[in-house]
């Protein structure tokens, strides 16, 4: 995902997550966040929303009246923090001033905090950059949040700079970072990246506090031998999920630091794509881990779901513990990517989900390889998370994930809508809220407005 998602969202972001949504009652507010007139069921259909909204209050009025209810901003941690102890107060300023425009105007807000956009002098600090099994460093601006302790302590430092001077009770949901992932893999390498080898995640110095250093200190995917003695299959598995398990757990201490920072709301944890399936990662680590099962590039990026989701579903529990309740959802950032259009293609279509769809009934099925929607949102439901859904935007722009089999953003528009609904969905948001106003873009507000209505003609 990202150029236009990375500046407010990011391809490939691991600081990894969170933000909206909408419970399994789904607030319509108008005013502030806090005043409920209305609410409808996640039966009745999803809340329909925008992502990267400006708030400009021409805008803000054509989307409530098309039906819009919730728009979802961000700050940008690069802007707000240009100099190591300088926080730009005017920006934040800006923020706060945004988000309440929104909000008078009747929206719920969702704020995007922007960690994916790291400040270039994060990158600077002891183990901030992301390092895979070659040396190389990452060429994302993703700041080491899984095991640098300076990042970390600079992305809290962010974090209760937002709380203080933007504010945070307009905000309905904070969705942390941006997809829930290490790093991708380097431009033009045949092998996959994986980034637990800067000197803290080795045991050197640096490691943040808590976290747990590599099981097989100096042993590499791929290498056949460790310490001089082969390498066997439990240690491989014990290193993935090490690996896999630091990722989440650093999602688990973000959501800490907006607890401490006196947040009580609901989180989002926005990820791309199925993860890695239970029987690639079987082969994949029978193969230590050399890029054998790998066909959707997750391995390196450390998404095992099954496991992943059930942290997740923890951390909603203690969340629905406070007074008042709040939650912790999953965000598909797919919604009618490239999988869903070639999984309709079969006869009959394949891509949106069924009343029975679990992540056993799809596999037997071969399913799980199909329409990535369809087996992550199962996934999600058996781990009894909650789940907010969005469009990959424009495949022609950068970083959307868009290939020749993709649908216009128009066609976006209409299918994803529709399997939002079919999916059961709590929230539903349109990428991007600029391309509606844009006259060039092949949508707009009363097209959204049709969709949102159940009235515009299907493709």
């Amino acid at each position: 995902m990202a150029d236009r998602r990375g500046a407010w969202w990011a391809a490939g972001a691991v600081a990894t997550v969170v933000a909206l949504v909408v419970t399994a009652i789904v607030l319509v507010t108008t005013g502030r966040a806090g005043d409920v007139v209305g609410t409808t069921t996640a039966a009745a259909g999803p809340a329909f929303g925008v992502l990267a909204a400006d708030c400009a209050p021409d805008r803000v009025a054509a989307l409530r009246r098309a039906g819009v209810t919730t728009v979802m901003t961000e700050a940008q941690w690069a802007d707000a923090a240009p100099a190591p102890g300088v926080v730009d107060r005017g920006y934040l300023a800006g923020v706060r001033q945004r988000i309440a425009t929104c909000a008078d105007a009747g929206m719920r807000v969702v704020l995007g905090l922007g960690l994916q956009n790291t400040p270039r002098w994060v990158l600077d600090l002891p183990a901030a950059a992301f390092v895979d099994q070659f040396g190389a460093t990452s060429s994302r601006r993703d700041a080491n949040l899984v095991f640098s302790a300076a990042a970390r302590d600079a992305a809290a430092a962010y974090v209760r700079a937002v709380a203080s001077e933007v504010g945070l009770d307009d905000v309905a949901a904070v969705r942390i970072a941006g997809e829930l992932g290490y790093p991708g893999p380097e431009p033009g390498g045949d092998d996959p990246s994986f980034w637990a080898f800067d000197v803290a995640a080795q045991g050197g110095p640096g490691l943040a506090d808590g976290v747990s250093p590599t099981p097989l200190p100096g042993w590499r995917p791929a290498v056949p031998t460790w310490e001089g003695s082969p390498v066997t299959p439990e240690q491989v598995v014990g290193w993935y999920d090490w690996y896999t398990a630091s990722l989440i757990d650093s999602v688990v201490w973000l959501a800490g630091t907006l607890r401490s920072a006196g947040y009580t709301g609901d989180l989002h944890v926005p990820l791309a794509g199925r993860g890695v399936l239970p029987r690639d990662r079987d082969d994949a680590v029978a193969a230590r881990l050399d890029g054998t099962g790998d066909p959707d590039g997750a391995l390196g990026r450390g998404l095992d779901y099954t496991r992943q989701f059930a942290v997740l579903a923890e951390l909603d529990a203690r969340s629905r513990a406070f007074e008042p309740p709040s939650r912790v959802l999953v965000g598909y950032t797919g919604l009618d990517d490239d999988t869903a259009t070639r999984a309709r293609a079969a006869e009959p279509g394949q891509e949106t989900c069924r009343p029975g769809d679990t992540p056993e009934s799809l596999a037997a099925e071969g399913r799980d390889r199909g329409a990535a929607q369809r087996w992550t949102i199962a996934l999600a439901r058996e781990a009894g998370l909650g789940v907010v859904a969005e469009n990959p935007g424009p495949p022609d722009a950068p970083n959307t994930g868009g290939s020749v089999f993709s649908d216009s953003e128009a066609d976006q528009m209409v299918h994803a809508a529709r399997y939002a609904r079919d999916c059961g969905v709590e929230a539903f948001y349109l990428a991007f809220a600029d391309d509606l106003f844009h006259p060039d873009s092949g949508i707009d507000v009363d097209a959204y407005a049709r969709v949102i209505a159940g009235t515009e003609p299907g493709r």
